[in-house]
């Protein structure tokens, strides 16, 4: 996310908190007037709640699929289910108040019941869709826990309502029982979806909608004790839950469809960019506020309420259950929270480390690469100012050697010095044009060359020893390059190659060809290079000898790297390898 839409977040996010406060505690308000009213009056609270809430949360589920499929959005199909399980829930909803209101009637199993248990299964497809990009993460344990927890509510319902259904019919059985299992089945994805926020930052859309199931979940298993026991009636503590449910739902979708238009939103639950504190600061204090202000609601209807209910002892149980289950996720959550800060510190301090190892390491690069641009300039001006005096050296020397065998300086002393000045003057040469050929990166001159011709033109330009064997390629091939500069990588990685064999030796030089591209191998059998040097071979001013600038090998690797190609040195033997794409004119322009 953007900076600027990760601020729109977080101003979003506290004005939902603030609202959702306020319709919560709105509700919990109009639910203690429960006590004071008769049903007739209560009516005019529960009707419109049980219809527009849920007319809401489909509306905006439907609005949120109709969007995401618009921009083709892989977790459309996620709404689609959300949605079409909202919509059963509202059919199920009206069904349930016209049959309690207008048709005087209580039967069972009734076409609501059709279509809440047809909400389960969308509901727990939906939890699927938007969890299966961290299934894989999830272990084996957070899965044991969320089905272990999911029993601890089937196990005491579906006996309840076994017992309850004793003598009725196969369907009207299969009813009753289908509402405990599928509400499990619900459970599960619900608890995997807590446990995994816990471990990872997540966006309060996802906080907001868990919370709405496990609402969901703890009103459908307080309903069932207090349906099958009888003391359930309009108003009942259990029907704000599902009134607490309804609006962590719409207000969960309602912060989803804020972020629709912005294009670059990431879809991801779970994000390293999102706040951790979302759910310390949003979740934790919800849930407990829920606690609170459910308990606080039964309170005072045992205490104001008229109407004599007796609390059976499978009731008392089933609440006793579910403060227990709410205990332990909250628990959980608390112990999983502890861990994570933890882990979070570690990572945090470890990354720090890092930073600072970066930070050291880049700065040592961007001061080598300092020195060696005031090294490349200096050197630049040295072996422009060297080369004159050294060309009237080189071209004295020669006349010299041509004249007249009777102009010719007879003493053989003299001679002798003559040829070692020759020598310094072509050692000095060598070194200037390393350093020229290191700092000037001119353009190549492109040509398509044979590689045996040019190996064997550089090899006319070495002084060979006489017991140094130097065993040619077998096969040819053809390469775009730039002839020059590669006759310097070639004579360089020659010579050096003779430098390692003072004892004398094989130098052994191959051609083959590997996907379109030349691959040139130069072996020699020196003892090779120490392990310790051969990472740094390439490096520009290293060198192992007491001659030498240490740039030779640089300069092979610009030179090469400029072709668009590779070298690499291996030990035993010490092998040299050269990759080339055989056709450069068409990338060398594409690069320039």
């Amino acid at each position: 996310m953007s900076e600027s839409i990760l601020k729109t977040n977080l101003i979003d996010n506290k004005r939902i908190l603030i609202w959702l406060i306020v319709t919560l505690v709105g509700f919990t308000i109009l639910y203690q007037l429960r006590p004071f009213l008769d049903d007739d009056q209560f009516m005019w609270i529960s009707i419109p709640a049980y219809a527009i809430l849920p007319a809401l949360m489909a509306s905006f589920a439907m609005f949120i699929a109709v969007k995401l499929h618009k921009q083709k959005n892989p977790n459309a199909k996620a709404f689609v289910f959300f949605a079409l399980g909202s919509v059963f829930w509202f059919i199920a909803e009206q069904l349930w108040q016209l049959y309690d209101h207008v048709w005087q009637g209580d039967p069972f199993p009734s076409e609501a019941d059709i279509f809440y248990i047809a909400s389960y299964p969308c509901y727990v497809i939906f939890l699927l869709i938007h969890l299966k990009p961290t299934l894989k993460s999830v272990n084996r344990n957070v899965w044991l826990f969320a089905i272990a927890l999911s029993f601890s509510f089937l196990i005491p319902s579906i006996m309840a309502a076994y017992e309850d259904m004793q003598g009725e019919d196969l369907f009207s059985t299969s009813i009753a029982l289908a509402y405990p299992i599928l509400s499990s089945v619900q459970l599960v994805p619900a608890i995997v979806g807590i446990m995994y926020l816990v471990k990872k930052s997540s966006h309060v859309f996802w906080v907001l909608i868990i919370i709405g199931f496990i609402m969901y979940n703890i009103a459908d298993t307080y309903f069932l004790f207090a349906e099958l026991d009888g003391t359930y009636y309009d108003g009942h503590p259990v029907d704000l839950i599902f009134v607490y449910g309804f609006i962590f739902f719409i207000f969960s979708l309602y912060h989803r469809s804020k972020f629709i238009p912005i294009s670059d939103y990431s879809d991801d639950l779970f994000s390293e960019k999102v706040k951790f504190e979302t759910i310390t600061k949003f979740g934790i204090p919800l849930t407990v506020a829920i606690v609170c202000m459910v308990v606080l609601t039964i309170l005072i209807n045992s205490t104001f309420d008229t109407v004599e209910q007796d609390i059976s002892h499978n009731l008392f149980f089933g609440v006793v259950a579910i403060l227990g289950v709410v205990a332990v996720i909250v628990f959980t959550i608390n112990k999983n929270l502890s861990r994570l800060v933890k882990m979070r510190t570690a990572e945090l301090t470890e990354q720090r480390d890092n930073l600072e190892n970066l930070v050291e390491e880049k700065t040592q690069q961007v001061l080598k690469s300092e020195r060696l641009s005031a090294i490349g300039e200096l050197s630049g001006r040295l072996a422009h100012d060297l080369r004159n005096p050294l060309s009237v050296m080189k071209m004295s020397v020669d006349l010299i050697k041509q004249s007249p065998q009777d102009l010719k300086i007879s003493d053989p002393n003299i001679v002798k010095r003559v040829e070692l000045i020759e020598k310094s003057i072509n050692r000095i040469s060598h070194q200037v044009n390393d350093v020229l050929g290191y700092v000037r990166l001119s353009p190549l001159k492109l040509s398509n060359v044979s590689l045996y011709d040019a190996i064997s033109g550089s090899l006319k330009k070495i002084n060979i020893p006489s017991d140094v064997q130097v065993v040619l390629p077998q096969n040819d091939m053809r390469v775009d390059c730039d002839v020059i500069k590669l006759d310097a990588v070639f004579i360089n990685l020659i010579v050096n190659a003779i430098q390692e064999l003072p004892q004398g030796g094989k130098i052994t030089i191959q051609i083959s060809e590997k996907d379109n591209a030349a691959i040139l191998k130069f072996i020699d059998s020196g003892k090779g290079i120490p392990d310790e040097d051969i990472s740094k071979v390439f490096e520009p001013l290293f060198t192992t000898k007491q001659k030498g600038t240490g740039l030779g090998l640089a300069s092979c690797k610009n030179i090469i790297e400029q072709h668009h190609g590779e070298i690499s040195v291996t030990n035993n033997p010490t092998t040299f390898t050269i990759i080339l794409p055989k056709m450069l004119s068409i990338k060398h322009k594409k690069s320039k």
